[in-house]
């Protein structure tokens, strides 16, 4: 399977979007269970912390369950490297 690189902290965003859709860890794993993943609430919780790479099926069903866009899910990461290079 596909694995994101634990480059990128995504962790912080996801508990950010969970908030705001009113979920607790376990609501967010029994709907992505829903979808077909097999993700743990322990798991969720080590990705929320930042210590656990994220599978990039997990990723779209985290998607659909919390309503995020991708974009969202990125924004400031570009700004980020363009400071970089500069």
């Amino acid at each position: 399977m596909t694995k994101i690189i634990l480059d990128l902290l995504i962790g912080d965003t996801l508990k950010a979007f969970r908030k705001r859709a009113g979920f607790t860890q376990m609501d967010v794993v029994r709907k992505a269970n829903l979808y077909g993943s097999k993700i743990s609430e322990s798991t969720y919780s080590q990705i929320e912390q930042g210590s656990r790479n994220i599978f990039a099926s997990d990723l779209v069903i985290l998607k659909l369950v919390l309503g995020f866009a991708y974009d969202d899910l990125f924004k400031g990461f570009e700004n980020s490297i363009m400071g970089l290079c500069e």
